[in-house]
């Protein structure tokens, strides 16, 4: 099973679209999917009405896990505990680095949908994660939220996690092509991170949300998106590229 978690420090930068579009993706291809919605507004949940429920996240975090003998080929997890683990998270993670791999018979594909800040929740995501894809708003904060992460990361790898996740890469979100700043700090942040940026960027388009809003991909919108799909596409082709390079 390849897991690939979406976490970038900052509410509002899309994580959930892209998780979703991932799910999404996977399951069109005929792959069995998990998907981790951790994101306590558990928006992703509501999305993606085709995955099955597996209740609450909870018991990924207690000892003695069990998976489901007959878990349902697209699966979801979501976070409706509540702050329980806060004040003693370190049994917490303990307790999902070794009830993980049990997930990995059952499923192909795991995607994790993360909170919008930092906490122990998002500890476990990086921890458990092959792959790691960090959304980027080209606004005001929206770089700085990517310090903030590859700081993240570097805790994790040295805390964690036996061998560095693999970053997938950066994405740049909600894209206005003809916005001359927000260009300029793409090209700029292309220059600095290199490959590790995305050769493809999602562009500002309703359609994203409105899928979301809708239970269903871009691609089966009952709308004309001739002008969000391409781009869309193009993202989620380079990603399956990046995370399939990963071992």
């Amino acid at each position: 099973m390849k897991t690939i978690a979406i976490n970038v420090e900052k509410g509002g930068a899309g994580k959930t679209t892209i998780a979703c579009h991932l799910a999404w993706i996977l399951a069109d291809a005929g792959h069995r999917v998990l998907f981790l919605d951790l994101d306590r507004q558990c928006n992703a949940t509501a999305a993606l009405a085709e995955f099955e429920s597996l209740g609450t996240c909870k018991p990924l975090f207690e000892p003695r896990y069990s998976l489901p003998a007959s878990a349902p080929r697209l699966s979801i997890y979501s976070n409706r505990m509540g702050g329980e683990y806060d004040a003693d998270y370190t049994k917490a993670l303990g307790n999902i680095r070794a009830n993980f791999p049990q997930l990995g018979p059952a499923f192909d594909f795991c995607v994790i949908d993360t909170p919008p800040s930092w906490s122990w929740i998002n500890f476990a995501a990086l921890m458990v994660a092959d792959s790691l894809i960090i959304p980027v708003e080209l606004g005001p904060f929206g770089p700085a939220s990517t310090k903030q992460v590859s700081d993240s990361i570097a805790t994790v790898n040295q805390r964690g996690r036996t061998k560095p996740i693999h970053v997938a890469g950066l994405v740049a979100n909600r894209v206005k092509a003809n916005d001359r700043a927000q260009m300029e700090m793409l090209a700029a942040i292309r220059e600095k991170v290199g490959k590790n940026l995305f050769t493809s960027y999602l562009p500002d388009r309703a359609h994203y949300s409105q899928a979301l809003q809708e239970r269903v991909p871009v691609w089966r919108l009952n709308k004309d998106v001739r002008g969000s799909l391409p781009a869309m596409r193009a993202f989620l082709e380079e990603a399956m590229t990046r995370i399939g390079s990963n071992g």
